[in-house]
């Protein structure tokens, strides 16, 4: 789902749904995780579907965000 094809809306896809999560962080350093979807929501819409999720996994998994499990927060 990472690479792109010619049916891909590119709102919809992990790496543009990470950039605006990214800037977003970079702008407040530390947010909690339901602010920061309704954040991306509004700004991508609703038909985001898993698509927030999965970008939070990918920021994760290349050690770019952390998670903040007691406070439910996340951060740069």
């Amino acid at each position: 789902m990472l690479t792109p094809h010619k049916h891909t809306d590119i709102k919809y896809s992990i790496p543009y749904i990470s950039g605006l999560i990214i800037r977003e962080l970079n702008k407040s350093g530390i947010v909690k995780y339901d602010d920061l979807k309704n954040v991306i929501i509004n700004q991508v819409g609703k038909e985001i579907g898993d698509f927030f999720e999965y970008s939070l996994s990918f920021l994760y998994l290349i050690n770019k965000i952390n998670y903040n499990q007691p406070s439910d927060t996340v951060t740069i």
